[in-house]
């Protein structure tokens, strides 16, 4: 999906059609279209068919089969929605004096007429997603694939993978009542869940929603969480098959899960009971929606606020009181879940320049315990020894690996310093706010990482001892921190510009450490492009940053602010620009925007370098005259082993780089970062979620 051309990217619109534009089209059954089988299909028999001759029903091309009825027309208009951009977000750094930085999206014609065909008519959608949740092998496995193969995992796994296998076992003994599930499924999901005990054992728990239980929020669970299986599983890979005959490709396949899954949220939010199921279904549906649209998508955005409304509504912002109900697996899944989507929240909000949804103003919910997730749902007497051998912080032993726990435990406490320099970025802005604030946040950056145990701060040595989506796990919280004292940094030096030191190293930091992940999977092309998103939001702008105060320094005869030496600085930079240079040509637009702000950084370091020092100042233009003359269009930045090698014209050209006698310091790099013009989202910044 991230793939397609701009020019054919498939939209997904809030009511679950899919929209393809030009010369695209989105079928309205996909599985009847026969496809010539290049690649063996990931097949799955119907479990126990309810028909004679054990075929799945077929599926017919007429709209009644559609996800939602098809009508009226939706189509992209010609024109713009442009949606604010803050002075955190990921352009802010190229741009000055823009207070309301715009983003142009697609803009949807006529939706309000679909959400009202929503809301007036479900007849076609019960028989269609019933349909979709028969092949449950196939979901069982993608889902195990997902929890198996990524770092990231939320929910912890034995409370969707025991309740997916025990609703795959209730339908093999089970006759499938393909007639009346539909029917049957919905009145489930209309009656409240009984009541939570403290002594609820997680059996007890699964048999409130799963076999002849089963509700619509766990079925759009396992749609939305078999499609990131899918997108983790499929690369390179096989078609997938949902009736035993027909294929779909990974990119189909999504956009039926994806729409599978928002049909079911809609469908729970007739009957308005708000569950811990359905804060799950609207965590994963977040990650996909940003997946498959894109984190600038105002409809990825509105869902993060459905789903900000369902945790309020259940009141998972406050720790439970001591008198608590909550059995202890279900307590730790809520923290867990809070805690992720509070680092999200500040995500967008870091990313967007917009207002955080959850503020920890308002917010008292402690750190998850630090134990595996099989350990949850243990006996109470294993759970109570386990948890003896933690320390009194709540930390684990580091035992060769991150654990999921430990991975949200360490972003959430980066999100909450992260909070602090949002409310000073996007705040009032008063000056006493910002003087009497900053130096305390300063000093909680310097002392975050002294609270959490040495063995979890990330090092080079972790490409050697763990996996490498562990090693790049651990690489991006450090660089969420790095990216936060950057932030500071900013602010520090607006203040004061005794600060730029301190800006430069930490600029310097955060290139040295991604430039470690590009040494380790220089030749890993798939590793490459699904990280690219690293080099964009964290590399680049301090790169551009750092390149901007060589240039200004070089021009005005002084010396570098940095700690690290000119050579060292030059040589790294030109190292990172390389990487690119070095890359296949890629369709993913995270990378192609890279190539373009590369391209900045490219002519700073090209000026710095050509810029006549000594004796030659005598005769050559002088600083400041903005008269030096033009580099020769085959000039390269840095001529060693790992040249660059990219004609500057081939950059002037494009219209895309700005004057660089115009970025006087390394705030003017960065502004022009905000206004730069970005006509795609990026969407691999949220996956990791």
């Amino acid at each position: 999906m991230a793939n397609l051309p701009p020019a054919n990217r498939v939209e997904f619109l809030k009511s679950g059609v899919t929209i393809i534009n030009q010369h695209c089209y989105y079928h309205p059954a996909p599985l009847t279209r026969s496809r010539k089988k290049a690649q063996a299909a990931r097949n799955v028999s119907p479990i126990n068919p309810s028909r004679e001759d054990g075929e799945v029903p077929s599926v017919s091309t007429s709209r009644g089969d559609s996800i939602v009825p098809a009508e009226p027309q939706m189509g992209l208009t010609s024109t713009s929605q442009p949606t604010y951009l803050g002075s955190t977000s990921f352009m802010s750094t190229f741009h000055r004096g823009q207070q309301h930085q715009c983003l142009s999206t697609p803009k949807i014609a006529h939706a309000s007429t679909l959400r009202m065909a929503w809301s007036a008519d479900f007849t076609h959608v019960f028989p269609r997603l019933v349909q979709l949740l028969r092949p449950l092998r196939l979901y069982e496995d993608l889902v195990t694939d997902e929890y198996h193969r990524s770092p990231f995992t939320v929910i912890p796994a034995p409370l969707v993978l025991t309740p997916l296998r025990l609703l795959r076992s209730h339908w093999e003994k089970e006759r499938w009542p393909y007639e009346r599930l539909g029917h049957q499924i919905t009145q489930n999901t209309a009656t409240q869940l009984v009541k939570i005990e403290a002594n609820m054992t997680t059996d007890q728990f699964y048999y409130l929603f799963t076999g002849a239980n089963l509700r619509w929020d766990f079925v759009g669970l396992i749609f939305a969480l078999a499609e990131l299986g899918a997108s983790v599983s499929s690369r390179g890979s096989p078609l997938f098959s949902l009736n035993g005959k027909d294929e779909l490709s990974a990119d189909a396949f999504a956009m039926e899960m994806a729409a599978a899954s928002h049909a079911c949220i809609e469908i729970c939010r007739r009957y308005d009971n708000v569950t811990d199921l359905m804060v799950w279904l609207n965590y994963t549906y977040f990650v996909l929606a940003s997946k498959i649209m894109g984190e600038t998508s105002h409809h990825m955005y509105a869902q993060f606020g459905d789903m900000v409304s369902c945790i309020h509504a259940m009141g998972l912002h406050r720790p439970d009181p001591p008198e608590s109900s909550i059995p202890l697996f279900l307590s730790e899944a809520r923290k867990r879940v809070f805690a992720a989507s509070y680092r999200a929240d500040k995500n967008i909000a870091t990313f967007l320049g917009r207002p955080p949804r959850l503020p920890y103003h308002y917010c008292d919910v402690g750190l998850p315990l630090d134990v595996d997730d099989d350990i949850l749902v243990l006996g109470r007497p294993s759970l109570d020894k386990a948890i003896s051998q933690l320390t009194p912080d709540g930390w684990g032993t580091f035992n060769g690996g991150l654990r999921p726990a430990t991975v949200i435990r360490l972003r959430y406490m980066v999100a909450m310093l992260r909070e602090q320099v949002v409310g000073l970025s996007l705040g009032r802005g008063l000056v006493d706010s910002r003087q009497n604030g900053l130096p305390f946040i300063y000093q909680e950056c310097k002392r975050l990482w002294d609270t959490v145990p040495s063995e979890f701060h990330y090092s080079k040595h972790f490409w050697k001892a763990l996996s490498p989506h562990l090693a790049i796990v651990s690489l991006v919280i450090h660089l969420e921190y790095l990216h936060t004292v950057f932030q500071v940094e900013r602010i520090r030096c607006n203040e004061c510009a005794d600060a730029m030191t301190d800006l430069l190293d930490s600029a310097m930091e955060i290139v040295s450490v991604v430039m470690e992940f590009a040494k380790h999977h220089d030749q890993q092309g798939s590793m490459r492009e699904q990280y690219t998103w690293i080099f964009l939001f964290y590399a680049l702008p301090a790169a551009g940053a750092v390149a901007t105060e060589l240039h200004r320094c070089t021009v005005s005869s002084v010396p570098l602010p940095c700690s690290m030496s000119r050579s060292r600085i030059i040589r790294d930079l030109s190292l990172l620009v390389s990487w690119f240079e070095g890359a296949n040509p890629s369709t993913c637009h995270t990378h192609q925007v890279c190539v373009e702000v590369t391209a900045v950084i490219i002519k700073l370091l090209n000026d710095t370098l050509d810029y006549p020092t000594g004796g030659q100042m005598a005769d050559g233009p002088q600083p400041g005259t903005g008269n030096r003359p033009a580099p020769a269009s085959d000039d390269r930045v840095w001529r060693s082993s790992h040249s660059i090698g990219v004609p500057l014209n081939a950059y002037e050209q494009s219209g895309t780089t700005p004057n660089v006698d115009a970025l006087e310091t390394s705030e003017d790099f960065l502004n022009w970062l905000e206004e730069f013009g970005l006509d795609t989202s990026v969407p691999e910044y949220f996956w990791c979620q």
